[in-house]
């Protein structure tokens, strides 16, 4: 990887994912994506949503593939015939998402066709690049804006999804209605911000469900270009949001 110049600007935090979270000085682009779709307030689209107990199979995956740390402090995989580990007290069962034994059978068939994946590099690509890092940066407007990216190299942005469908018909139904490509511009831009590169983006999909195909998808100049100016129009929606209430919560 590239060596990167901190500045005011710019910069890094290897952190938490709550920490992340927790940041409300900087918007990130599921802030951007709540205020859309919801219409609650700028201030009130700055919380996130509370993470639900069972979380899904999704964020078990990403953690499983990178931060797999992570992964052993937050799930209790079931697996049949296997009981919690010695040392782990009640509390402590407690405390973590527990997965049954078809779940956790799910998780590392959907890793292990990840990892595998032919067509490209991957597993080198997620052993070499840089894992859920946090980045924040101020823009010329003054604004403040976060992301943190599943993966990067001095290549490629990688960003994975899980999804019932990774054929590019149905997975680009899911691109537009979960509001993916805005999210793809805005770590393009902060990474852009950080390196002074821009690498290719690419989604990794892997289905849920056997036998958990893997696909990958590029957008095109075209579809990056079109979510650029959809991120710069959410961008002067919120930031005008924010002006007309009462109290600023944070500037973006």
């Amino acid at each position: 990887m590239s060596e990167w110049v901190h500045s005011a600007e710019c910069f890094t935090c290897r952190e938490p994912l709550a920490a992340y979270l927790a940041r409300l000085d900087y918007v990130s682009s599921s802030a951007l994506r709540r205020f859309l779709r919801t219409g609650r307030s700028a201030a009130q689209s700055m919380v996130p949503d509370p993470t639900p107990r069972d979380a899904s199979l999704g964020d078990a995956l990403h953690a499983l593939l990178l931060e797999p740390e992570r992964f052993d402090e937050s799930y209790l995989a079931l697996d049949a015939g296997v009981a919690p580990p010695a040392d782990l007290d009640e509390a402590g069962v407690a405390a973590r998402v527990t997965l049954s034994s078809d779940e956790s059978l799910a998780l590392k068939a959907m890793r292990r066709a990840v990892l595998t994946y032919a067509r490209a590099p991957l597993a080198q690509w997620l052993a070499q690049g840089e894992k859920e890092l946090s980045i924040y940066w101020t823009d010329e407007h003054g604004g403040r804006w976060k992301g943190r990216p599943d993966c990067f190299t001095d290549e490629v942005i990688l960003e994975l999804k899980t999804a019932s469908d990774v054929r590019p018909a149905r997975f680009a139904k899911s691109r537009r209605r979960f509001g993916y490509d805005l999210q793809a511009a805005l770590y393009i831009e902060g990474i852009a911000r950080l390196t002074g590169r821009r690498p290719r983006f690419l989604y990794v999909a892997v289905e849920s469900s056997r036998p958990h195909t893997v696909w990958l998808h590029e957008p095109t100049a075209a579809e990056l270009e079109h979510a650029q100016l959809a991120l710069n129009d959410a961008r002067r929606q919120f930031r005008a949001a924010l002006a007309r209430a009462p109290v600023m919560a944070a500037n973006p």
